[in-house]
């Protein structure tokens, strides 16, 4: 689609759908990207959107890392109010977007239940976490189950609550439609493409080098998921991350037969995407025994498709005895996901230290945050602010990180690798 064509389709509501956008300057600013996963193509979006001259770097294809892999829970459940805060303010953006952009998101709200004492405390302890934020959930019984998701056969009830503004996506599709407009914004996708060195000339920022050559750039903005720790050390700045393994089921498309998120006892999550198609887990990785130790060392993969098989039929299982209407759901494939965790699992997102042309965006909850993250860094980036709702997760917190950045430094005309 030709830039004309695409601002025509969207005159007289780039406004409300880039709220955020910043004019085109009159010299485009050149800026990489690294990383094709839904962060980096929210961020690609913007900026391009801005007027930036915008370069994705992606070494597999669009969405193939945790994007692919994620559960897509759009949720402001975490006990900071500050992080809250944020995360609410990403599905603020989020329902704007999907009006205009028809991003296919299922807003069904989120049901979690108890069957027993001991797990009706973690779900009143979950709640608490909410007291005093903008938003609020429901406390269930199970007639009131029974209305709102029909289909369901929970058990027992101790505790139950819902929360009606969240929702789902689908995280390929989605990432797949931000790189579509960041390109008919004028963004060029390279893929496959690996950045190997960064170029640096009086502590600016020169270029990044791939094996089929040197791209100039004047920013660099690193979303690159569990690789951030290796692009932020061509320059010179270490960043630690947690890798944490999940497993998603994914089922051949089914009849309608819920909206909803549901979290049950013992891990179960399970949902049901606008396709028809149920995801779903139950557990938070995959059981410490022999066969899966390279998977919880985040160094490799099921070691037989016999194993990967057994896991998504037990998962699916699982989900038909609270859901029998899901008793014949043929298993489609099951997902192994590395997730980018910083160490205290908060969000990293702002300028390196000793690197300021070289930006980092990286965070667990990379799905709900795309959007926010996409509007405050094309901000940062075009506008030199530093925008206060950032302001807890920026790089330098790591003084360990800072320490050894110091150390390092960037000389000039060096390529790092």
């Amino acid at each position: 689609m030709k830039r004309r064509h695409f601002l025509t389709l969207l005159a007289g509501t780039t406004t409300a759908v880039f709220p955020y956008a910043i004019h085109a300057r009159p010299r485009a600013l050149r800026v990489g990207v690294i990383g094709g996963g839904i962060v980096g193509a929210a961020i690609a979006m913007y900026l391009a959107d801005a007027g930036a001259q915008v370069t994705v770097f992606e070494k597999t294809g669009p969405a193939m890392g945790a994007t692919r892999n994620s559960f897509a829970w759009l949720n402001a459940f975490v006990a900071d109010p500050h992080y809250r805060a944020l995360r609410l303010a990403s599905m603020a953006a989020y329902h704007n977007l999907d009006r205009h952009l028809e991003l296919g998101i299922v807003w069904g709200g989120y049901l979690n239940w108890a069957s027993d004492e001991i797990q009706a405390a973690v779900v009143r302890a979950n709640a608490a976490d909410l007291d005093g934020s903008s938003f609020s959930v429901r406390w269930l019984g199970a007639d009131d189950i029974a209305l709102l998701s029909p289909q369901l056969r929970p058990g027992p009830i101790a505790a139950a609550l819902y929360s009606s503004i969240d929702g789902h996506l689908d995280p390929v599709f989605v990432t797949r439609r931000f790189l579509d407009l960041a390109v008919a914004r004028g963004a060029a996708l390279r893929i496959p493409a690996e950045v190997q060195a960064l170029e640096f000339r009086h502590g600016c920022l020169q270029a990044a080098v791939t094996m089929e050559g040197r791209v100039p750039l004047d920013r660099l903005v690193v979303a690159a998921g569990v690789d951030t720790p290796a692009v932020l050390a061509l320059a010179g700045f270490t960043l630690r991350l947690k890798h944490a393994p999940g497993i998603l089921a994914h089922s051949k498309p089914m009849p309608t037969l819920t909206r909803i998120i549901h979290e049950g006892p013992s891990d179960l999550s399970f949902k049901q995407m606008a396709d028809g198609s149920l995801v779903g887990t139950d557990a938070p990785s995959p059981p410490d025994r022999p066969q899966h130790a390279a998977i919880r060392a985040a160094a490799g993969d099921f070691p037989s498709e016999a194993l990967r098989e057994m896991h998504g039929n037990r998962i699916l299982t699982r989900i038909a005895t609270v859901l029998p209407a899901a008793k014949d759901a043929r298993l489609e494939r099951l997902t192994l996901g590395f997730r980018p965790m910083p160490t205290d699992d908060l969000p990293v997102v702002g300028p390196i230290p000793g690197a300021p042309d070289v930006y980092v965006s990286v965070t667990h909850s990379g799905v709900t945050l795309a959007p926010i993250l996409g509007r405050y860094v094309t901000r940062e980036i075009f506008d030199g602010d530093r925008v206060d709702d950032l302001a807890p997760y920026r790089p330098e917190r790591f003084s360990a990180e800072v320490a050894k950045a110091s150390s390092v430094g960037i000389e000039a005309g060096i390529s790092r690798r």
